[in-house]
C-alpha cells in the first residue's frame, strides 16, 4: 500500500478515499479510528493516510489531476455579472460591526447584506438581485442582455 495524501481530519480522507473509488481505485484510509478518538495524537501519528495499491498509481494521478465536479448550490446566489454560485458572505459589514461593539458599546448595523463571487469579485447586495436559481445559463444570458 502506498499513501496518497496525509490529513489531519478524517473527513477530509475519506473525501479523497470516495473521490478516488468514484474513479474506480480502491482505497483505505488509515488511522481513522484513532485520529477520532484521540484527536490530539494526529500529528505525532502523521495524521490519517489514504492509502491505495501500488498497481492504482497511474489511475490515481489521473483522478487526482482531473479538477472535481462540484454541483451547483440552489441555496447560494448566482453572480449577476458571471452567473457562477461560488458566492461567500462580504465579512467586512459583520468586523465593522463588531469592532462598533468593542469601541462604542453598540453595533453600527445600517449595512446590507452583501455578496462577493470568488469566480469573477463582483461585489452585489442580495436585496437588489433576482434570484435565478432554476435558470438554465442560456436564458439567464438572454435576461443579461436583456437588462442592459
Amino acid at each position: 500500500m502506498i499513501t496518497v495524501a496525509t490529513f489531519s481530519k478524517p473527513e477530509e480522507a475519506q473525501l479523497l478515499r470516495l473521490r478516488l473509488e468514484a474513479g474506480g481505485v480502491p482505497a483505505y484510509v488509515q488511522d481513522e479510528n484513532v485520529v477520532l478518538l484521540y484527536w490530539f495524537y494526529s500529528n505525532a501519528i502523521g495524521g490519517v493516510r489514504v492509502q491505495i495499491a501500488e498497481e492504482d498509481i497511474d489511475a490515481a494521478k489521473e483522478i487526482l489531476a482531473e479538477r472535481p465536479v462540484v454541483a451547483d448550490d440552489p441555496t447560494m446566489p448566482r453572480c449577476p455579472k458571471c452567473g457562477s454560485c461560488r458566492s461567500i458572505p462580504d465579512e467586512i459589514p459583520r468586523r465593522i460591526a463588531f469592532l462598533s461593539i468593542l469601541l462604542v458599546g453598540f453595533p453600527f448595523l445600517f449595512y446590507k447584506r452583501r455578496w462577493i463571487c470568488k469566480d469573477c469579485g463582483h461585489k452585489w447586495n442580495a436585496a437588489n438581485t433576482k434570484p435565478s436559481h432554476g435558470m438554465d445559463p442560456l436564458s439567464r444570458d438572454k435576461q443579461d442582455r436583456t437588462n442592459t
